[in-house]
């Protein structure tokens, strides 16, 4: 099986995630944050009738508290349950009493990223008013490096891979008892922080249902993107609870395609990358904490180009929604999917698709043939 033909599991219709935690309290403690709100779900008519399908939204998150991308509901919330695991403090106690008691404490937070996770901690770090210190792979522009260096915190560009990254932020934050690795993937040891992470993203999920609902909606298929797989955990686990039965197609890029790859050999491991428009899907491994949710809860999985990617970027900045390639990676797959197998993702005229834009538009080399379009 190829990179880039389609994986389906036809189980998965049927299978159901049970939560360990009340995910409400990510929710709650994301509407004490300055400046929250829900992100936009915006219809895409045209795509809609283009697919026969009845309805397609786009969940906007190129605006989130005062970021352009998602990851900040998952940076907060892991960020203040791991302050609030370290220093006692209960998990209503306002960001205030956090910054007080990690500050404290001096406690310092790291992090490795492709781009947006690590802006996001360093805004936490920024928050809490404690230094916080980043670690990128070769793969790093400047312009994401002097965004992240923006929120003040330090960061280190390694001549490595991400997962490179990842090893070198874990060795580096245990050289003190009190920094704190941020990390959105899991590793042997490392699984708490990673699993407060996924809970986080749960926000973005419940506001997309209640959007829906006020249009007397329900979901029959969401798309996410997939880098480490933190958000696609979030995505399954929602899906395939509380009763719903909603479809999950899953897409990464064609260069760095870890989780379609794991699920086409049914083997969780390691792949090579290599560079990608859509940096921040540029991941190698799979959280392992998410793997087992990915085998039994993901209907379908693809993978797309970056010019496949760079035009449906082009069609929703064009539509008025402000997507950068890994937020527009959702678009090019549900197309491409469709025209693959539509009946695996239910593609009729009574679905209705949501489409996880997981982050604003951004400058990038454009992808060979991106002038011909």
């Amino acid at each position: 099986m190829s990179a880039s033909a389609m994986y389906t599991n036809s189980q998965a219709q049927t299978w159901r995630y049970e939560y360990e935690a009340d995910i409400g309290l990510a929710q709650t403690f994301h509407e004490r944050l300055p400046g929250y709100c829900p992100s936009p779900l915006v219809s895409l008519e045209d795509v809609a009738k283009e697919l026969g399908v009845k309805a397609v939204y786009v969940k906007d998150e190129s605006s989130r508290l005062g970021l352009p991308a998602f990851k900040i509901l998952g940076a907060s919330w892991g960020t203040f349950r791991a302050v609030a695991d370290r220093t006692g403090l209960p998990l209503d106690a306002s960001l205030e009493d956090a910054a007080k008691a990690a500050q404290e404490l001096g406690i310092t937070l790291f992090a490795a990223t492709e781009g947006n996770h690590g802006r996001a901690v360093a805004r936490m770090g920024k928050i809490l008013n404690i230094p916080t210190r980043i670690f990128m792979s070769r793969f790093a522009d400047q312009e994401t490096v002097q965004k992240i260096e923006s929120e003040g915190a330090k960061v280190t560009v390694i001549s490595g891979d991400y997962d490179a990254a990842v090893a070198t932020a874990s060795a580096k934050s245990k050289e003190e008892p009190n920094n704190l690795l941020i990390q959105d993937n899991a590793f042997e040891g490392y699984e708490q922080i990673p699993a407060w992470i996924v809970e986080g993203y749960s926000t973005l999920l419940a506001e997309s249902e209640q959007q829906l609902a006020k249009q007397g909606l329900r979901a029959t298929l969401m798309v996410t993107p997939i880098g480490v797989g933190s958000l696609g955990h979030a995505v399954v686990a929602h899906c395939k609870s509380g009763g719903r039965q909603i479809r999950v197609l899953t897409v990464e890029p064609d260069t760095a395609a870890c989780l379609h790859h794991n699920l086409q050999s049914h083997e969780w491991k390691t792949i090579e990358t290599s560079a990608t428009i859509m940096n921040g899907m540029n991941c190698g491994t799979v959280s392992p904490i998410s793997w087992p949710a990915f085998t039994k809860g993901v209907d379908a999985s693809v993978t797309i180009s970056d010019l496949e990617c760079h035009k449906a970027v082009q069609y929703l900045q064009a539509h008025n929604v402000n997507a950068g390639p890994c937020g527009a990676a959702s678009l090019a797959a549900l197309r491409r999917a469709s025209t693959i197998n539509p009946a695996a993702l239910g593609l009729d005229s009574n679905a209705v698709v949501v489409l996880l834009s997981t982050e604003g538009a951004r400058g990038y080399t454009l992808p060979p043939g991106a002038f011909d379009t």
